[in-house]
């Protein structure tokens, strides 16, 4: 966290000169400070504090215009002190259930962290990052076998967060559909209750002590859901409002080509939302800054997080540019991880 060294009038400038650049993308001149900040001083000694700001390293100036514009440790400085005033629009009762119910019509987890996602894209106007709850660490709450033919089975395994994984399983010899209904027994009494990165060990070792006639079947259900549970264990990330990086003025052509490539390596995006090493605000959220960021291609970029935990943890946050509005920003990711926690947390039940 950065030393707090400013005094008051100089973190009005800040805040002043942070405000105005959000808005306008180009440097604030003293003048303009003097109006925004509502100060009762001269533009001279606005100079002055603005001389002192940029020696401390929280401003800078861009070229040889009078105009200054935030650092990345300006904008530390404002996040690391933000005030419920600072956001000038907060999430009002009618957003909040406009979210709530988008939320609520989904049918399964898929549809409801896509409809997260555009929900935060839509309230931020930036790139909106759901990463899906980690498969490994849920509990396997439901197992059925169907038969589909005497070749034939459905394996469905549903977790505690609700997601669902099913798959078809081809047999290389008949079955009764006795022996269906015998498989399914087996399989409640072992695996139902059982972390779901464990489900496919579980049922590998049912398959060598099963009697010979299920040998095959558990088997083949062992490749199969081992192949289905392999694929959904890498981390999904759902993200929305990709295209609003293509109008950002503060990022360069280069800078702009690295994100886009970036938000194509899903692994990365994963690591970068669920590390959240920057400095905390709040009791959940983070804030990671320019330079903050390990990964060099996102030094043009902040990223604002926020946890969410319903029986397994997941993330989701905003990617865009440094000079962002941080207060709505914030405040738009908590109330979309709200109302996730509670979808997923009902959908978790109603299985």
């Amino acid at each position: 966290m950065v030393e707090d060294v400013l005094d008051e009038r100089k973190t009005q400038i800040l805040r002043a000169i942070i405000a105005d650049y959000v808005t306008s993308a180009e440097p604030v001149g003293s003048r303009r400070v003097v109006e925004v900040a509502h100060l009762d001083v001269s533009p001279a000694t606005v100079r002055n504090e603005m001389a002192a700001l940029e020696e401390l390293g929280f401003i800078s100036q861009p070229h040889t215009s009078a105009g200054r514009v935030p650092t990345s440790k300006g904008y530390r400085y404002l996040v690391d002190h933000l005030r419920p005033e600072d956001d000038p629009q907060p999430l009002d009762g009618e957003r909040r259930e406009l979210i709530s119910e988008a939320i609520s019509q989904a049918r399964d987890v898929d549809e409801l962290l896509t409809k997260a996602t555009s929900a935060l894209a839509q309230l931020t106007h930036l790139v909106a990052l759901v990463v899906a709850p980690a498969l490994e660490a849920a509990t396997c709450k439901v197992v059925e076998v169907v038969s589909l033919g005497p070749r034939s089975v459905l394996v469905l395994l549903i977790a505690d967060t609700g997601s669902v994984h099913k798959r078809i399983v081809e047999l290389d010899i008949a079955i009764s559909e006795a022996d269906v209904d015998r498989v399914r027994v087996v399989l409640n009494e072992q695996v139902r209750g059982r972390r779901m990165g464990h489900v496919r060990d579980l049922i590998g070792g049912l398959a060598g002590g099963a009697p010979t006639e299920l040998r095959p079947v558990l088997g083949a259900i062992t490749a199969a859901i081992g192949s289905e549970l392999g694929r959904e264990a890498a981390r999904q990330v759902f993200i929305g409002g990709s295209s609003s990086l293509a109008t950002e003025r503060s990022l360069d052509r280069g800078q702009l080509e690295r994100v886009l490539e970036l938000l194509e390596e899903r692994e990365t995006l994963v690591r970068a939302i669920d590390r959240g090493t920057a400095p905390v605000v709040g009791d959940e959220s983070f804030v990671t800054i320019g330079e903050e960021h390990e990964l060099a291609d996102l030094h043009g970029t902040s990223l604002v997080g926020q946890r969410y935990d319903v029986l397994s943890a997941g993330s989701l946050g905003i990617l865009g540019p440094i000079r962002m509005d941080y207060a709505a920003v914030l405040s738009a990711v908590r109330a979309v991880a709200d109302e996730l926690e509670r979808g997923l947390s009902s959908m978790g039940e109603g299985r």
